[in-house]
Formats: C-alpha cells, structure tokens, sequence
C-alpha cells in the first residue's frame, strides 16, 4: 500500500499570500483538521491546521472562535485576517512524500517528525494529504507495508529520485528562507527611514553641493536618492507620473520637498521626481532632483 492509495486527494490549498479568514472556512469542512499552503508551481511550503489558527495573537475582530474550531472550554481567539500573514500562522517548512512512498515509509516519517499529516505530492506539486488515524487503520487492517530499508532498495531509480527531489526541495527552502529574510530586513529599513528627517544641517549642505554642480555648469542636482518602496504607493505616482506625487512621500524625501516648496520654489527653482532603476522590472530607487535651467 502507498501514499496514493490513502490520500485524501480532493484537500483545498491555499497560497501564503490567502486571507486568513477564508483558510479559517475552509478547516471548516477540512477532513484533516489542516489546509496546505503552496507556492506558485503548487509546491508544498507549509500546513495550518485548526491548532495553528487558535496559537495566533492578534484578536479576530474582538470575537470568540467559532465553536466548530475549539474543543472545550478554551478562551483563545482567532487570527485577524487583515493584520497577521498566513506565513507567521502556517506551519512551516513542509514535510511531504511521494504518492508513491509506501507505507512503511510513511510511518517511518510521521513518527520520527511526530507529525499528524503529510502533504502528498507528484514531482513537486501538490496532489492530496496523509492523515495519521487514515494510516494506523491501514496498519491495524494488516496492510502489508512495502519493503523500502536495504542496500539494494538503495539502488533503484525511484530511490535517486527521491534524493534528486530532497535536495531539490532543501534548496527551495533555503531560498525562501533567504528571500523571507532579505523582504524582512527590508521591511525594516523602510520603516526606518520613514522615521527619519532632515537636519537644518544636511539640508545647507545639500543646497551647498547643488551650487557647487551650478559652478560647474549642471542644470540640475540630485538631492536625495531612496527606495521606492518608501513612498506611500510603493512609487507607482513618481512613475506614472502623477501630479499627485508629493502626497505619497515619507521621512527625509517628504521634509526636502516641504524645504522647496518653502524656500526655493518662490525663487524660481523646480522640483522633479522620477524612478532611476526597475530591478525585476518594478520601481526600485526613486530620486528628487532640484533643477534651475530654463
């Protein structure tokens, strides 16, 4: 007996970027108390189960969990859809067999990661879930479980495989991981520069640096380079453009634009905004530049 012959093959899945409150719908009618999550090429890269959900902080909307999702009296709430990311409620990484995995190994593998269900997948996409009570009345029915230990089970094409698909699948994570950690590091400094403003002495310093391209025959002078992502829209007004540019500025951008508007917009100089680079095809820095040509 193998994976595919005890998998629930009609399990809903979600993407991790799915509103919390129709993942808490779907556990609902869910056989196995857990909906998977998938990326893009329907890769398992977690599982929230109905415990996840009721681990999660922030208030539902100031109400109680509905009572189909608590056993007992429990006085925990549930996730606010609009405030917590489905990443920091699934859990994560996924651990996943082989539709054709036998049963033997599916044992092995929920016992030694102490787990209750497993996604099933062919290649790398998603294509049902293991439930542990569905594999122990397999067990306890006599189902003879498939040799998989050995030396020479070792040597099959299916085994390689397998090792093809495990360091495929490690590498995956990692680059998740890596990518999670650079948006989160990134996230980060954009609220820091938010916060941050402009001194009365950066401020002549830069008005310094623009006389000094002046005397050198510039007809403009770039006064402050910064994340796109900084703006309000993430820069999609710069890059429109629209007129109403100014509005979505943040932190030092928005104190030298009120600077100009104050100082030097009366005395004839202008003000542009513009995207110097698309990485990836998307806005990445944007720029104020400070110009006086005719």
């Amino acid at each position: 007996m193998r994976a595919r012959d005890l998998m629930i093959s009609d399990v809903a899945f979600v993407t991790a970027n799915a509103d919390l409150a129709e993942v808490i719908r779907l556990l609902k009618d869910a056989r196995a108390g857990a909906v998977p999550v998938v990326d893009d090429r329907r890769a398992p890269i977690g599982i929230v189960t109905r415990s996840d959900v009721l681990r999660a902080k922030d208030p539902y909307l100031g109400e109680a969990p509905p009572a189909w999702l608590v056993k007992g009296p429990r006085p925990l709430s549930l996730a606010r859809p609009d405030r917590r990311p489905l990443r920091d409620v699934m859990s994560a990484p996924a651990v996943s067999v082989l539709q054709t995995d036998p049963l033997e190994e599916i044992v092995r593998i929920m016992e030694a990661r102490r787990l209750k269900r497993l996604p099933v997948v062919d290649g790398r996409a998603l294509v049902g879930l293991l439930w542990r009570p569905d594999v122990l009345r397999a067990l306890d029915s006599g189902a003879a479980p498939e040799p998989c230990a050995g030396a020479a089970s070792q040597l099959t094409a299916e085994a390689f495989r397998r090792l093809i698909l495990a360091h495929e699948d490690d590498e995956a994570r990692q680059r998740a991981e890596a990518e999670r950690l650079r948006q989160e590091a990134e996230k980060q400094r954009i609220e820091e520069l938010a916060q941050r403003r402009l001194s009365d002495g950066e401020w002549r310093e830069l008005l310094a640096q623009a006389r000094r391209a002046a005397a050198a025959g510039a007809k403009e002078f770039m006064l402050i380079r910064f994340p796109a992502r900084l703006c309000l829209d993430g820069g999609r007004a710069i890059n429109a453009p629209d007129p109403g540019w100014p509005a979505t500025l943040r932190g030092e951008p928005l104190d030298i634009f009120t600077r100009w508007r104050r100082e030097l917009e009366p005395c004839g100089f202008r003000l542009a905004a513009q995207i110097v680079d698309f990485p990836h095809g998307v806005p990445g820095d944007a720029a104020l530049f400070l110009i006086w040509a005719a």
